[in-house]
């Protein structure tokens, strides 16, 4: 049971027993109210109060949280979110260029508040709204916000988790994300399609094949082998990529880990041929999934620098895509990069009547709830449909031969 002593007084019995209480060698001195507990492992603790009435109320805390159970170490709390962010980013499972990633924003979004530097039990609702507001008037994107604020509850959880705080600040009813515009994707127009296959120098005009033709993502552009290519049967398996960590290439599987199958169309199969005859796939070996991992993986790639090396993402990016979207005439964005002839695929295959559920295998997203948030508004809409399958209907009518009345009636 805890219990609050009086640090000013003692009470001494006195010979014909009554209690008197005298004074001790420390009255006046500090805080006059003693609160002593233990853990429930039985680790003794203590806290000084001004007042015996905030003593109590602490001791009444104290003895319910023990016995519903949900009791946190007040010291526990005490550690700042800098070492404990840190630490716990180091036990994620994620893949290193996710944590890599990770670790910037957190340099670069949370360490330059104060919130870095407050002991975790500090922090209210209040404090992560000041931090979200601070974040909005840096100019940082809503959708970029959201992925360092769910970084930091994800972690706060584990907090909770950990004993440390007894709630998670960033569910609080009173936190407001900022919203995100609904912008949809805008496909790109065929003239600019074509105008960067135009304009990229000619070992690299093969990633507009790569991305119109298969909907690959950059790395895996990268990382195709023509090992994955079934040129007899039309298919293609997307199992590799290329990816950029801490300033070292590595090789991975696909995002989300999803090895899938991708139908190769004729035409892509025979430019991908053609592309293949003149500049011959190269043989690489790059570690898999951490720069500097015992485990290694060689494959012969569609897609090398002039050194028969892997690609690098922001070196192709620098010198190859951006002077050839600057020479089309497309706009300097991060909608406008690489990523955009993915989407072009995804357009193409939605209005030319292809299912949400196939687009989503084909893309490797996680769902088709993903697909479909994302795409909706390039589908064909059910108004269109309905136009279409009566204009065909009345087609139909129209050329059918006429028939006699009486053979009508009688039908």
């Amino acid at each position: 049971m805890a219990s609050v002593e009086d640090r000013w007084y003692r009470e001494v019995k006195q010979a014909d027993g009554s209690v008197e209480k005298v004074e001790t060698d420390r009255q006046g001195k500090g805080k006059r109210w003693l609160l002593r507990w233990r853990d429930p492992d039985g680790t003794p603790r203590k806290k000084s109060f001004a007042r015996k009435a905030g003593a109590e109320a602490e001791k009444a805390v104290i003895e319910a949280d023990k016995l519903r159970g949900s009791y946190i170490d007040p010291q526990a709390g005490k550690e700042t979110p800098g070492p404990y962010l840190t630490r716990w980013r180091g036990s994620q499972n994620s893949d290193p260029s996710t944590l890599e990633g990770m670790e910037n924003r957190f340099r670069l979004y949370i360490e330059p508040h104060s919130i870095w530097r407050a002991p975790l039990n500090s922090i209210r609702p209040s404090t992560v709204q000041s931090w979200l507001r601070y974040l909005g008037d840096k100019g940082l994107a809503p959708t970029t916000i959201r992925v360092v604020f769910a970084h930091l509850s994800t972690a706060l959880s584990a907090a909770v988790d950990d004993g440390m705080i007894a709630k998670n600040p960033c569910r609080a009813s009173s936190v407001v994300l900022p919203k995100i515009p609904d912008r949809g994707v805008v496909p790109w127009a065929a003239e600019w399609v074509s105008g960067m296959r135009a304009e990229l120098p000619d070992r690299y005009k093969v990633a507009v094949t790569l991305g119109v033709g298969l909907g690959l993502r950059q790395g895996e552009m990268f990382g195709l082998s023509p090992d994955d290519v079934d040129f007899l049967r039309y298919w293609v398996t997307v199992q590799r990529q290329v990816k950029f960590v801490n300033g070292r290439l590595v090789f991975a599987l696909p995002k989300g880990q999803k090895i899938r199958e991708v139908p190769l169309p004729p035409s892509v199969r025979d430019e991908l041929a053609a592309y293949l005859a003149r500049f011959p796939a190269q043989v690489v070996t790059l570690p898999w999934e951490t720069p500097g991992a015992k485990k290694s993986v060689t494959a012969p790639l569609v897609m090398t620098n002039s050194n028969g090396e892997a690609l690098k993402r922001p070196t192709f990016n620098q010198w190859a895509w951006s002077p050839a979207r600057q020479r089309v005439g497309i706009p300097a964005s991060r909608e406008n990069g690489c990523h955009a002839l993915r989407h072009y695929y995804a357009s193409v295959l939605l209005d030319a009547g292809e299912s949400i559920k196939a687009v989503s295998e084909y893309l490797g997203h996680a769902s088709a709830g993903y697909t479909l948030k994302t795409y909706t508004h390039l589908m064909p809409t059910s108004e269109d449909r309905t136009r279409k399958a009566i204009d065909e209907a009345f087609r139909s009518m129209a050329s059918a031969p006429d028939v006699p009345q009486g053979e009508a009636a009688s039908v």
